[in-house]
């Protein structure tokens, strides 16, 4: 589904549970699809929907508080266990199958010995899928949908809004994705890398709702977090089947001593050894790419994807009206360049309240200080006025989690530019101010990562509720 304007401006308890109906009716059907045996996606569309389910059960639960029992959700719980053996099993047939060809025809024959024992473990693992998962869900869902459907209790203590409940989920979701990409120490850290794994899937749950909003399109976002998943996926596909074949070493070994043959005669080892260092060199290779397109840098890029969803989310309305001007043209960075430390500076700390992109401000330079408040104006202009040390030192705490920090660079010989080199994370920018010319010097370009202007997780009250990184 598609969250549109009115529902994210809706009340949040009721926009949960249209959420989370559209969720279980997406798991219904998918559940409806398993009578068919000749549809070979069924149960893996199955499982992700319920997964899916889950996922904003949980992750939307202030809004949800009362509506669904424990004893529901464990339930829940206990049907997406059972679809998890059967469908571990389908994915280790995908590949013995796709290593086929690569396998030399001596080692064939321990290639089918092994799909032989897989596919009968899989035809007991959807037996019980069938025999049990299914019909708990069946009787579930009915149960769910009542409870969902009825009217939120009042007195709740979720957000206004759904779209601040979402936007306070997707910030505590984006933080645990990069915690746990930052944990990850290495490529036998397969804990590490199963929990980002997890992790970028509840971040992309959250936001597939809003691909294609004007306001917080997640599409970039979405489309990001389905490469990183695709990665991480194969690496773990590849960890499962060498687990297996470990597995399958030892069945073979006792097959082979209790029907006493000879040394030479049937021995299955070299052809599952094979078969493990074709799934090693595969799973070094996927690793190779995560660590280099998203564990060495963070997954910063996809990660600023999704913090412009929560900054559009929690600017609502009036961050459209930002978005009618026209930004001022920056430029990301990769330090800043010794020219520029030459002129004036002024250290700079802003925060902004919440919800209505107000902000106060505090400037230091050689003048001494000042401090200001900033309202958004019509057409998207931003009105600043000055104000006392004590206004300021009220309204400051209430823009916790919402700040800037960073220092001011102006030098004479480029009137117009200033370059922000940030103290709270590690970011400079140079953003040319009205009235500068837009073309930069020769000097500068050498330090040019590329343009953000048009990139709105790049603008200050972006980056400001992004919060600060240092990593």
């Amino acid at each position: 589904m598609q969250l549109d304007g009115e529902l994210l401006d809706g009340s949040a308890g009721g926009g949960a549970r249209v959420l989370a109906l559209a969720r279980l009716a997406d798991a219904e059907e998918a559940a409806a699809r398993l009578a068919d045996a000749g549809d070979a996606e069924a149960l893996h569309d199955f499982r992700v929907a319920v997964r899916r389910l889950r996922s904003t059960l949980r992750l939307l639960a202030p809004a949800l508080e009362g509506a669904l029992p424990r004893k529901q959700l464990r339930r829940l719980a206990r049907v997406a266990r059972r679809t998890g053996p059967a469908r571990e099993d389908e994915v280790l047939l995908a590949w013995l199958d796709g290593a086929r060809s690569g396998l030399a025809g001596p080692y064939r024959g321990a290639l089918d010995w092994l799909v032989d024992r897989v596919e009968l473990r899989r035809a007991e693992a959807v037996r019980v899928v069938l025999d049990r998962a299914w019909p708990r869900f069946r009787r579930l869902a009915p149960r769910l949908s009542r409870r969902l459907s009825a009217r939120p209790r009042a007195g709740s203590g979720a957000p206004a809004t759904l779209a601040t409940l979402l936007a306070g989920a997707l910030r505590a979701q984006v933080l645990a994705l990069r915690e746990a990409l930052g944990a990850v120490v290495g490529e036998e850290d397969a804990a590490g890398l199963h929990l980002t794994r997890i992790e970028g899937k509840r971040l992309r749950y959250l936001l597939e709702p809003l691909r294609g909003h004007a306001g917080a399109d997640a599409t970039g976002a979405v489309a990001a977090l389905k490469e990183l998943q695709e990665l991480l996926g194969g690496w773990h596909d590849r960890q499962q089947a060498r687990q297996a074949l470990a597995a399958a070493l030892v069945e073979a070994a006792a097959d082979r001593a209790r029907r006493g043959r000879g040394a030479e005669s049937g021995d299955l080892r070299p052809g599952l050894l094979s078969l493990d260092l074709l799934a090693a060199g595969e799973a070094d290779a996927l690793y190779r790419e995560i660590a280099e397109r998203f564990l060495q840098s963070r997954a910063t890029a996809l990660l600023d994807l999704a913090w412009a969803v929560v900054a559009g989310l929690e600017g609502g309305a009036e961050e459209g009206q930002l978005d009618e001007a026209a930004p001022a043209p920056r430029l990301l960075l990769t330090g800043l360049p010794p020219e520029a430390t030459s002129g004036d500076v002024e250290e700079v700390q802003q925060g902004w309240l919440p919800g209505d992109g107000e902000q106060v401000g505090l400037v230091r330079s050689a003048g001494g200080e000042r401090f200001f408040r900033a309202r958004r104006g019509p057409r998207g202009t931003r009105q600043v006025e000055a104000t006392t040390r004590a206004d300021f030192e009220a309204w400051w705490p209430l823009t916790e989690g919402r700040r800037l920090s960073h220092r001011s660079h102006r030098v004479a010989a480029l009137p117009g530019w200033r370059f922000d080199e940030f103290t709270d994370r590690r970011l400079v920018l140079a953003v040319v101010e009205s009235g500068g010319d837009v073309t930069p010097p020769g000097w500068l370009e050498p330090s040019v990562v590329r343009d953000v202007t048009g990139e709105r997780g790049y603008r200050d009250e972006a980056l400001a509720r992004r919060g600060p990184r240092r990593g």
